[in-house]
């Protein structure tokens, strides 16, 4: 259909060896761990419009994330090992938005 579009995007990444440097509060010495599996499925969907003469519009909205996906066990305190972050990049987003070609 020329007025809808619709975005599904699905990763999958799976387990990986992450080194966890010690230092934090909770991580008392240097380790090599196996991540969880991930999924991550994002989803978009977009109304084309034609609100003025000769222009392109459209609305879209949707969800990152959906399964929120996302790693439980950052090391904290000032000490924690910067390093240690794996996995999705953000945990279940919504976002709209509006995007008008001129």
């Amino acid at each position: 259909n020329e007025k809808w579009d619709i975005n599904i995007n699905y990763v999958l990444t799976g387990p990986m060896l992450v080194q966890h440097f010690a230092g934090a509060t909770n991580q008392l010495t240097d380790e090599i761990i196996t991540s969880e599996t991930f999924n991550n499925i994002s989803i978009r969907i977009e109304r084309n419009t034609e609100w003025l003469k000769n222009s392109e519009s459209s609305v879209y909205v949707g969800v990152k994330n959906v399964l929120n996906s996302y790693q439980s066990n950052f090391d904290i305190g000032k000490n924690r090992d910067s390093g240690f972050v794996y996995g999705p990049a953000l945990p279940r987003t919504f976002f709209v938005g509006l995007s008008v070609d001129i």
